[in-house]
């Protein structure tokens, strides 16, 4: 049972991923670069994620993957730290 709950999760992982990877996209004209870029960031780092729960990934392939998550998950929270400043500095 609690495999089922698990799978459920990983799917709802990938949907809200694949949801940011699009408003990500629809906003890519009119949004600030640093907003678009952490949806894409937080999209692809959770698609790095969960993807391999789901469908069988090679080996060779699994170093990569988890290369890309990390350096998707550290721009994230680079995005994060800037937005979080800048709404700071634009409040002084």
């Amino acid at each position: 049972m609690r495999k089922n709950y698990a799978e459920k999760l990983t799917y709802l992982f990938i949907a809200f991923a694949i949801y940011l990877l699009l408003r990500a996209f629809g906003e890519a004209r009119t949004g600030s670069i640093i907003l678009v870029l952490l949806y894409a960031s937080v999209s692809v780092s959770l698609l790095a994620s969960n993807v391999p729960k789901v469908i069988d990934v090679p080996l060779q392939l699994v170093y990569p993957v988890r290369c890309v998550e990390f350096f998707t998950f550290g721009l994230a929270v680079v995005c994060f730290l800037a937005l979080f400043l800048k709404r700071v500095l634009m409040a002084i």
